[in-house]
């Protein structure tokens, strides 16, 4: 008599489990770094400002490099400042912010903020060529009601809600090749100029746009972000990126010798600038540290 072949429905239902269990692990992960579940709102200490973060900012050089001895004396400023954006947002209150300018400049600060708190709490011993993104993606921060990634803060906000290309520009990410973090925050009243200043900034520096005979060497970011830039131009997603990167040149080196200018690309490149070939650079990843200065080209 043959025995009869047991049934496992027990394993059955444990690879069903685990199956489950990693669904909604990948589910959860991506509400995580979406920016998509909900946080606990303090209440506001006082009236939303940047005076806080104004302070804190007193520590950017004119180079763009951070004193973190001083930024770190300043701590307090930074963490009411971080601590008021729990309490506060556009999209919690819009009401306290009626225009799209006041919510795009409390965006870029928010997002240069979190940067900066991230940098004070691990300098020096845990901040290297890696070390931004360790949290972009995994760190998240309490912001009006919602948990926000960087990259939720970045591309589901800033660019989703806002696609202005010079946004790029504006947005620290800890390198000292990356765009400089300023020594003022953002204003709504004064946001369109200090926008294009970042710009400007950005492309007048020899690290991120250089030409060498009939080659235009541009920053990594230009790469990465090619087609934000192309379609903010007139001739869209068809149009060149040197076309963006022209309109921000400076028109004399005087402030920054040795950068290239608007007539310098028009003589290289053509009246169309399609006569250059592009070539991208890597970014320096080293941290803008006041105290390594002297590593700043």
């Amino acid at each position: 008599m043959n025995a009869p072949v047991p049934s496992r429905p027990r394993a059955r239902w444990s690879t069903v489990a685990a199956l489950a269990a990693l669904v909604a692990l990948a589910v959860g992960a991506g509400l995580y770094v979406g920016g998509a579940l909900p946080a606990a709102v303090p209440p506001a200490a006082g009236p939303f400002g940047y005076a806080d973060y104004a302070q804190a900012l007193s520590h950017v050089r004119p180079s763009g490099d951070l004193d973190f001895a001083g930024l770190q004396h300043d701590r307090a400023a930074l963490e009411r400042f971080v601590a008021s954006l729990a309490a506060v947002s556009p999209h919690r209150q819009p009401e306290l912010f009626p225009s799209p300018e006041d919510g795009l400049a409390y965006w870029i600060n928010a997002y240069n903020a979190l940067v900066l708190m991230q940098l004070v709490e691990r300098y020096p011993d845990r901040v290297g060529a890696s070390w931004f993104g360790g949290f972009y993606w995994t760190h998240a921060w309490p912001v009006g009601g919602e948990r926000l990634t960087l990259y939720a803060l970045k591309q589901r906000v800033l660019l989703g809600e806002y696609a202005d290309p010079r946004v790029h520009f504006a947005l620290f990410e800890g390198t000292r090749g990356g765009p400089r973090l300023d020594g003022a925050p953002y204003q709504p009243e004064l946001l369109d100029a200090q926008l294009n200043d970042a710009s400007r900034r950005y492309m007048g520096d020899a690290r991120h746009v250089k030409l060498e005979d009939k080659t235009v060497r541009l920053a990594s970011l230009l790469r990465e972000r090619k087609q934000d830039l192309l379609a903010a131009l007139p001739e869209g997603r068809g149009g060149n990126v040197l076309q963006f990167v022209w309109a921000f040149l400076p028109d004399t080196c005087e402030e920054r010798p040795g950068c290239d200018t608007r007539g310098d690309l028009d003589r290289a490149c053509g009246p169309l600038l399609d006569k250059c070939r592009v070539d991208f650079i890597p970014e320096d990843t080293s941290l803008p540290d006041a105290a390594n200065a002297a590593g700043r080209r």
